[in-house]
Parts: structure tokens; sequence; C-alpha cells
């Protein structure tokens, strides 16, 4: 009889071996990336094989796709109702995120301080379990933040679950589990914490506009810094770009890996930026400023 623990074994073969083959082929020109996990993290859930990811990025993408069929044409003009259970679920979520950011930025900082990192330019090291630790619970994070787009399905807000960033919540989870399967230290901490930083101020911000939801004149007097969230994602992606070509350049941390950040970086600035100027330079946001 076949159990369950086979089925998965079996899905867990094939989809560990297209993940390790893909990667293989488009960032380390062929040769072998599997056999050399970090052994700190290696055996930890959802590092030692992709599959759990996948199984979640599948499952992601199914409800994301039903969420969207099932939102009633006045839904995807006005919004879908949204009940209070739902906003204080969303305020619990904003504030977690917030605090969790601010705990990954704090932690990641620190560990690079204690293991005397540079700034650019540090190699991996498998002894510093530490900071392992910092970037595995900031993958599990990126797993949690598939949430984000389930909120704004539930609100219907259609126009937020856009390519752009259903895109980003699945190839940011990605990368982070090719770190901290590959090396989960060294030249990541820059990424970890730049990123927990911005993400302290983006869920700060969401958390105020749900809290103030009810007072506009709040949100035009306090909230005003909140039209540069989008440059200030912009200018992390320029920064995490050139930190990723440095460190393919002069560092000793795994070529394929920065291979990976730097051609993920130029997608997300491609595609981030056709956002920015669509918002503010284009139809809507020219009839917006007027």
């Amino acid at each position: 009889m076949v159990t369950a623990a086979d089925l998965w074994q079996r899905w867990d073969g094939v989809v560990a071996d297209k993940v390790f083959t893909a990667f293989e082929t488009l960032f380390n020109g062929g040769e072998d990336i599997r056999s050399s996990p970090s052994p700190v993290t290696k055996d930890w859930p959802a590092v030692s094989s992709p599959t759990v990811l996948v199984t979640w990025a599948l499952l992601y993408l199914a409800v994301v796709s039903l969420g969207l069929a099932l939102i009633t044409p006045a839904e995807k003009r006005k919004g879908a109702p949204q009940s209070a259970a739902l906003k204080i679920f969303v305020n619990y979520h904003n504030a977690w995120l917030i605090v969790l950011s601010a705990f990954m930025f704090a932690s990641s900082c620190y560990q690079a301080y204690v293991n005397e990192y540079k700034f650019w330019g540090q190699a991996y090291n498998a002894r510093e379990v530490g900071m392992a630790k910092v970037i595995y619970i900031f993958y599990v994070s990126k797993l949690y933040e598939y949430l984000d787009t389930y909120i704004m399905l539930l609100k219907g807000n259609l126009k937020q679950v856009s390519f752009l960033h259903v895109y980003h919540h699945l190839s940011i989870s990605l990368i982070w589990w090719a770190i901290a399967y590959s090396a989960p230290g060294g030249d990541a901490w820059y990424s970890a914490a730049l990123n927990s930083l911005v993400h302290v101020v983006m869920y700060m911000y969401y958390y105020l506009m749900g809290k103030s939801s009810a007072d506009p004149t709040f949100r035009k007097k306090y909230l005003w810094w909140g039209k540069y969230l989008t440059s200030f994602q912009m200018t992390q992606f320029v920064s995490m770009l050139a930190q990723g070509v440095y460190t393919y350049l002069y560092s000793d941390y795994p070529k394929w890996v920065s291979k990976f950040l730097v051609v993920y970086m130029m997608t997300l600035l491609v595609l981030f930026l056709n956002f920015f100027v669509g918002k503010y330079f284009g139809t809507a946001g020219k009839a917006k400023a007027e």
C-alpha cells in the first residue's frame, strides 16, 4: 500500500532534482551544488530540500488564483466588506511583522558586529551559528508573508494583487531558501538587515493606516511619507544589486548565490520602476495629482 510518506518521497525526488538542476544550469555553469549544503542548516525544517518551499508556493498560487476568480464585480470596484475580525487580524499581523522585522534587523547587525564582519565582501563561515539562525528566521518569515496576499484578497483589493506583488513574494522566498541551504551567513547578512529595516518602516505605515482608517485628517497630516515607500524600496534594490555585483567579483561568498542575487535584483528593479512610473507619471498618477 502506498502511504503519504511514499508519495511525498516521490514528489520530493522530482521537485528537488528539477530545482537543483535549474540552479546549477542557470547560476553555476552546470556544476553540482546539491552536495554542498551548509553543515549548520542542512537538516533544518524546510531547508534540506526545496520541496517544502515549492509545495507552499504552489498552494499560494492556487489560493491566489481561486481568490481572484471568486471576487465579484462589485468587490473589484469597491473592495470587499471588511469584518471587525479581519480588521483586528490585519492590525495584529502588521504589528507582529514590525516586531519581527525589528528583531531580525537588530539580530543580523549584532551577529555581523560580534563576528567582525566587513560591510561587504564577507565569506561564509559555518562556525557562525548565530547568524545562520537569523538567516533561517528571515527565510521562514518570507513564507509567513504570503499572508499579505491573502489579506488583500479578503479585502477585495484586486489591483494590489499584481504580477509584481506575486512574483516578489514567490521569488524572494526562493532566493532565501537558496541562501539558507548553501551559505546562511557572510554577505547574506546585508540583504537580510536592509530588507528587515525596510519592512519595519513599511509595516509601520500599514499598521498606522489601518488604525487611522476612520480619520483621513490623521492620514494626511502624519502619513504623508507613505508616498516615498516605493522610492525607499527601489533604493534598497539598487543597494542590494551593487552589493551583489561586488560580492560576485571580490568576495569568497558562493558565486552562484551572488549571481542569483544580481539577476533577481535586476528583475525587481525593472518591475518596481515600471510600477513607479505607472503610479506617479502615468495617466492615473497625473489624474490623482490634478
